[in-house]
Parts: C-alpha cells; structure tokens; sequence
C-alpha cells in the first residue's frame, strides 16, 4: 500500500502577541517508489505535483529561476539567493 500524508495550508492571521495560526487541509500526497510525492491540492484538483530533490544545485535554481522576478524579467540562475 502506498504511504498516505495529508497536505496542509498553515495560514498565520494577526500581530504577536495575539498572532493566531490555522492550519486547513488542502489536499493529500503519496510517496513514490523512488521516495518522491505525488500531491494532489484541492485548489488545483486537475493538476497533479510531483515533488524530489534536484540532482544537481544547478538544476534547482535553473527551475525556479522563471519564478523569481526582477525589474519585471525573469531572474538568471545566478541572481536567485540561494
């Protein structure tokens, strides 16, 4: 039997000291035979994620490079801080 997790939306509501956090079900994942997950999110119910660690340092930040924005362009690889 596949390994069910249970993904949650922590949502973080107010100022410290009366800070509340709330966390709500939003979809589930499985863990793949190659240890990665499959998640499925409520808000998304046609698209299916596929989460696994990047092989090399150079493949993560060239995947998310599109993600991260200056002066409203796509960052290069390089300008991602991490």
């Amino acid at each position: 039997m596949t390994e069910y997790k249970v993904v949650y939306l922590i949502v973080e509501r107010g100022l410290a000291p009366n800070k509340q956090t709330f966390w709500r079900v939003a979809g589930s994942a499985f863990v793949c035979r190659d240890g990665s997950l499959n998640m499925k999110l409520d808000i998304h119910p046609g698209l299916t994620f596929n989460i696994r660690e990047a092989k090399y340092k150079d493949e993560f930040r060239s995947a998310v490079a599109d993600t991260w924005k200056t002066n409203g362009k796509p960052a290069e690889p390089e300008e991602i801080p991490f």
